[in-house]
């Protein structure tokens, strides 16, 4: 593999690979939904989704009409849900989700209207699933909405003529996804049950009910109903604060690296970066890592001890900047030289950082270091497999 230039991205898809056989086994449901929105968080939307269906995923979720509507370009032909988009009765993002055969969600009249009208001049039947919410306060009709939503989704469904609605899911996403143990949790299942009774009242017989996400699959399998939807999880990062993916043999698959561009040694009383927020005490030497915040790098990493050189941990030095930060290598550079790499984060049983740790850093969690790591980084992508 080449030295990178500035930083690089490496996407091991076999651990994504096992994270899914893992999940798999983990679910008590029939169906297992892959979710890939957004990139498949930052590790590539159409190897990670080939990798998914390879090892045993029945479905595929993403956000966004367009890269649902991607992955059928790109020749994918497994079940594929999206769920965010302007209802509209000439939206040009629905009309190409219904031509390329992608179930779209719908928590409302008016996104029903819309969807039914398309369906309607296309002349296709349109699947959908009906969306509850259950207490986000997000997508989805809220309960006192939902008989009148369901209602009306009977009705389309039996409409005369070409085109058509059929329902083939339920569901909802939790408000404390995230806590499985929180009795908010269990109030909004119950809630989602009698939504599902309710609509079975009206006519309509989904074949999928779904609920749980990632700590759910992990800690309730009560939730799991006929399909789970999975994403922090397979990517190897902790969906919840108390449940370790290493614990059940969960692997990040993302890691990012840097080569150190330049390696300088500076006396003490010396100011790094702007404002100088840091001010060396005695001579130190400092590795310069061309990534910045335009990267995705957090400002807020500055002072922890996050990047690996040399098979030890360095603090951040100083602010972040825009395209670089430096790091402290301490007062005896060690033989570190430019061109060392660095690992910002990756699989800590390497010993280096994890993205969870950089998260917790910032205050935040893990999915938002993955997500936010730009695209103008390289992505290599190891055991991948074959798009025939």
């Amino acid at each position: 593999m080449a030295q990178p230039q500035s930083g690089q991205i490496t996407v091991d898809l076999a651990a994504i690979a096992s994270n899914v056989e893992i999940l798999r086994r983990c679910s008590q449901s029939a169906a297992f939904m892959a979710v890939v929105k957004g990139n498949a968080y930052g590790h590539g939307l159409l190897e990670v989704s080939r990798t998914v269906l390879d090892a045993g995923a029945d479905w595929l979720g993403t956000a966004q009409l367009a890269e649902a509507v991607a992955l059928r370009q790109a020749g994918i032909t497994a079940p594929i849900l999206a769920w965010l988009y302007l209802a509209s009765s000439n939206s040009g993002a629905i009309r190409s989700a219904l031509e390329h055969d992608i179930d779209v969600s719908v928590g409302s009249l008016e996104q029903l209207d819309g969807v039914a009208a398309i369906a309607r001049e296309l002349g296709v039947r349109a699947q959908i699933h009906l969306e509850l919410d259950s207490g986000l306060s997000r997508g989805g009709a809220r309960a006192d909405e939902w008989e009148q939503l369901v209602a009306a989704a009977a009705a389309a469904g039996q409409a005369a003529g070409p085109g058509g609605i059929g329902v083939r899911g339920l569901w909802t996403h939790l408000a404390w996804a995230d806590v499985p143990a929180h009795p908010g949790n269990a109030a909004a299942v119950a809630g989602y049950e009698r939504a599902v009774e309710q609509a079975r009242a009206a006519g309509l017989d989904p074949q999928l009910r779904h609920v749980a996400s990632s700590a759910n699959v992990l800690a309730r399998p009560e939730y799991h109903f006929d399909m789970v939807r999975v994403g922090l999880a397979m990517y190897g990062l902790a969906p919840a604060d108390h449940l370790d993916p290493a614990d059940f043999g969960l692997r990040p698959a993302l890691s990012v690296r840097a080569p150190l561009v330049m390696v300088k040694k500076v006396p003490a009383g010396t100011g790094v970066s702007y404002e100088h927020q840091a001010i060396t005490h005695e001579t130190r030497y400092l590795g310069l890592i061309p990534l910045g915040y335009a990267d995705g790098i957090p400002k807020g990493i500055s002072g922890r001890g996050l990047v690996t050189v040399a098979g030890q941990r360095v603090r951040v030095i100083g602010k972040v900047c825009m395209d670089q930060f430096m790091v402290d290598l301490g007062p005896d550079p060690r033989g570190i030289r430019p061109g060392e790499m660095a690992e910002l984060f990756g699989d800590p049983a390497g010993g280096g950082a994890s993205a969870d740790e950089w998260g917790e850093a910032i205050g935040s969690h893990g999915d938002e270091i993955i997500n936010r790591i730009a695209p103008r980084l390289p992505r290599t992508f190891l055991n991948p497999v074959a798009s025939a």
